[in-house]
């Protein structure tokens, strides 16, 4: 094995690990109050360890963006473009988007809430995060792409796809201003709350009973109930 096959494991190990500090102190603090001094204090590291890898703080909150848009495109994607039908689908995407959010909650909230934010301002960023924006709008048109083709079913209610779409998104996302993980909460109880909200957002979208949606999509066990 060669000197770098050997190094860049470590080397996107260390890099995830800044992320996620950076994540937290984004989520807690935002933007403006969070420095490289203070990334590099909460891993109890140096400076010098987050300049390796980010040549400034902008730099890194690009990142979190990147990273977290990354993860869910590559988590709910093949779900998309899977088979089954469009209800069995896209519940399964909103569930997993929704496990993703509230499992991973400081990279998504900063995705969610720090993009919009920034984007408002002048910023120096801005025209870097665009990609962002387009990696959010692919991301999305996979959900918009799964309701249109139920509505063509005739399983989900006939309105202009994007304005469907939107308010599907923003029960889910609406997550990362109310949720916030209690003391010794379990894995169960935050995947009950998973398949609650997603079972919650696509019953708005449901031309059909909630026992015919149930009966088209496993993941719903019986959350439609």
């Amino acid at each position: 094995m060669s000197e770098a096959a050997t190094i860049k494991p470590a080397s996107n190990e260390s890099r995830e690990e800044i992320l996620r500090a950076a994540a937290e102190l984004f989520m807690e603090f935002g933007y403006a109050a969070t420095s490289i001094d203070a990334v590099a204090e909460r891993l109890g590291a140096t400076k010098g360890r987050i300049y390796h890898h980010y040549a400034s703080k902008a730099d890194l909150f690009f990142d979190v963006q990147v990273a977290a848009m990354t993860r869910l495109s590559e988590e709910v994607e093949p779900i998309a473009r899977g088979g089954g039908s469009a209800i069995a689908r896209l519940s399964a995407m909103a569930l997993r988007h929704t496990q993703i959010i509230l499992n991973e909650l400081p990279m998504q909230k900063v995705a969610v809430q720090g993009l919009e934010r920034h984007l408002l301002g002048a910023s120096a960023a801005t025209k870097r995060l665009r990609s962002v924006v387009k990696m959010r709008d692919d991301y999305e048109s996979l959900f918009a792409e799964v309701i249109d083709e139920g509505m063509r079913e005739g399983v989900f209610v006939d309105l202009p796809v994007k304005l469907a779409t939107k308010p599907f998104f923003g029960a889910l996302n609406w997550a990362t201003v109310w949720f916030s993980q209690r003391r010794l909460q379990s894995a169960e109880a935050i995947d009950d709350i998973a398949h609650a909200l997603a079972a919650f957002a696509l019953r708005g979208l449901l031309k059909v009973s909630p026992h015919e949606a149930a009966a088209q999509s496993p993941t719903l066990r019986d959350d439609l109930g």
